[in-house]
């Protein structure tokens, strides 16, 4: 639902970015203008956004292809399913745990798509319903500790898969060097 939500906001702030640059979709940037008021008028196409966009997207599409790769592998706790192998291909041929390291591309995106000095986000006067900033706050304290919770469960992950496929697991291992980011971890 919390995904449901954030997806809702970013699009709707793409959407407004983009008729406050485009003729053709004039109409709907009236009525948008209208619902949310005049302040988006001057808030432009920046760097900023199309860098945050691009990470977002491009974070999302690489999850949806470990998501698909692993297929029923996948889980959200930390298991070995009954005739598990160990998944060596698509993006598990680069890194080992492309999707922690997909997963901090998006909200990296996030970060810098919403939170800009340029963004609707900060620009539109919606921060100033009361709570709005305290959820924010809230939400960026959450993300925080989920990044530096991934490196825990990296490590944890590959002693549970090295105890379990021993001799594969360092095949690929040696293989397949980096956890999360190529040539670096």
């Amino acid at each position: 639902m919390r995904q449901a939500i954030y997806w809702a906001i970013s699009f709707a702030e793409i959407a407004t970015i983009a008729c406050c640059t485009t003729d053709s979709l004039s109409t709907i940037w009236a009525i948008t203008q209208h619902a949310v008021g005049q302040r988006i008028r001057d808030i432009p196409i920046t760097f900023p956004f199309i860098l945050g966009t691009a990470l977002a997207v491009a974070g999302g599409l690489i999850r949806w292809w470990c998501y698909r790769t692993l297929g029923r592998y996948f889980t959200f706790q930390l298991s070995v399913r009954k005739g598990h192998r160990i998944v060596t291909t698509g993006p598990y041929a680069v890194i080992r745990h492309p999707s922690y390291t997909a997963g901090i591309v998006q909200i990296t995106g996030m970060i810098i798509l919403h939170g800009s000095p340029t963004s609707w986000l900060r620009n539109s006067g919606v921060l100033n319903i009361p709570g709005l900033k305290f959820f924010v706050v809230a939400w960026l304290v959450q993300v925080t500790v989920l990044m530096i919770n991934i490196v825990g469960r990296v490590t944890q992950e590959d002693e549970v898969l090295k105890s379990v496929f021993g001799d594969d697991w360092e095949r690929w291992a040696k293989a397949v060097r980096y956890r999360l980011v190529p040539g670096v971890y």
